[in-house]
């Protein structure tokens, strides 16, 4: 029996907990102990319900950083906000995950977004790999890549970001354990990457370091359609996005059956916005059930509602929030089983492009041939492989600054 650890450091939302739990049942049937290291300890608890897993609070940075240029361009810079240019935060952070790696006698750290939790992992010289969106493990180049391929980013900027944060890392890690490259917080690690190559972020990588269109499913309300209506539309919404009201107009006058779910949401959204044709859904719904009733899905691209959609052959309307599902929206619309609105656009016409993919059945067609496309090896053969792939990082550990 080996006892794994989930590590969740940065980013939010249920997203960081699919993978792993998608996992979980197959790990825990052949025996093994499993724990979760949660940002966000009231998700985890939820997301994991009765399994026997063990839920920690995950150590984090809670100071905020000012004198930064905004928005951030490249993975180094999303460092920058969580303590990676202040080497007192960053050698407590470390050390705070080397306890806890060393508590929980984990022999195998799973890092979802966890840099610092793969940091301490590799300087104890504990078996570890990285799981969950691509997004966040970025190619192995100098300096990091730019994440805005839309904005013009001078390369001396791109440089010095990677120089200023590598200073601060080599300065907490053991002298003979420094890094070269940004990119070696990441070396020695094994892949399990959410989705398939195609819609990689930064382009296809090995293809067998992917667990395909899956997704978790954390909610058991069934759903229930407005009566009547035109084709269904799902909507998965946060109360926080800056155009909420303009997506819940226009799904409203969009002459569709709508059913969407708010987290976040108030009395005054559901009072304004509710009709004949939409719904609010006040629970998690089960979300198996949801994708086999709609036509279409509106959401922010978090990974675990774009995949599932997926993989149930669901075209897909992005509003992206944050970078991370712009790129992956990006994807789904250069496959041609969706559309992306732009972050930057102030007053996006998401009544235009939804109107023009409800008349469009080519979305359909493409979401389709996308889960055919993907659809072997199946999620069960991957899910195998890949526990097979965790028991041997189990079996084998890992030397110091491997």
């Amino acid at each position: 029996m080996s006892r794994i650890l989930l590590a969740w450091e940065l980013g939010t939302g249920f997203g960081h907990l699919g993978p792993f739990l998608g996992l979980a049942p197959k790990l825990l049937e052949r025996g093994h102990s499993l724990h979760i290291a949660a940002r966000e300890i009231t998700a985890a608890v939820k997301a994991v319900g009765d399994l026997p897993i063990a839920v920690h609070q995950a150590p984090l940075c809670l100071n905020t950083y000012g004198g930064l240029q905004d928005p951030p361009l490249n993975y180094t810079e999303i460092l920058m906000r969580y303590g990676y240019l202040d080497p007192a935060m960053l050698r407590a952070m470390m050390t705070a995950w080397a306890s806890l790696i060393r508590a929980v006698s984990a022999d195998v750290v799973l890092a979802d977004h966890a840099p610092t939790a793969l940091l301490a992992a590799r300087s104890l010289g504990v078996a570890h790999a990285v799981i969950g969106s691509s997004f966040n493990v970025p190619p192995p180049v100098a300096p990091m890549p730019n994440m805005r391929p839309w904005m013009s980013v001078p390369v001396e900027r791109l440089a010095d970001s990677d120089r200023r944060v590598l200073a601060v890392i080599n300065q907490v890690l053991p002298p003979d354990r420094g890094l070269h490259a940004l990119h070696e917080i990441f070396a020695g690690a094994a892949r399990f990457f959410s989705g398939v190559p195609e819609l990689d972020a930064y382009g296809a990588r090995q293809a067998d370091d992917y667990l395909g269109l899956q997704s978790l499913s954390t909610g058991t309300a069934a759903p229930v359609w407005p009566q009547g209506a035109g084709e269904r539309v799902f909507a998965y919404l946060h109360a926080d996005y800056l155009h909420t009201e303009r997506a819940l107009q226009s799904l409203a006058a969009s002459g569709a059956g709508v059913l969407v779910h708010v987290l976040g949401n108030t009395a005054a959204l559901t009072a304004r916005f509710s009709n004949a044709k939409l719904q609010f859904a006040p629970q998690l719904l089960d979300f198996r059930r949801v994708v086999t009733d709609c036509g279409l899905c509106v959401c922010h691209g978090n990974v675990g509602t774009t995949l599932g959609m997926l993989q149930g052959g669901r075209p897909l309307l992005v509003l992206p929030k944050h970078l991370e599902h712009f790129l992956l929206g990006g994807a789904v619309e250069r496959s041609g089983a969706g559309r992306v609105v732009h972050p930057d656009d102030n007053t996006p016409d998401i009544a235009g492009v939804l109107a023009a993919m409800l008349g469009d059945p080519s979305y359909g067609h493409q979401a389709r041939a996308l889960a055919q496309r993907c659809a072997g090896p199946s999620v069960g053969t991957m899910t195998d492989r890949a526990v097979a792939r965790i028991e041997a990082l189990a079996t084998k550990g890992a030397g110091p600054g491997s």
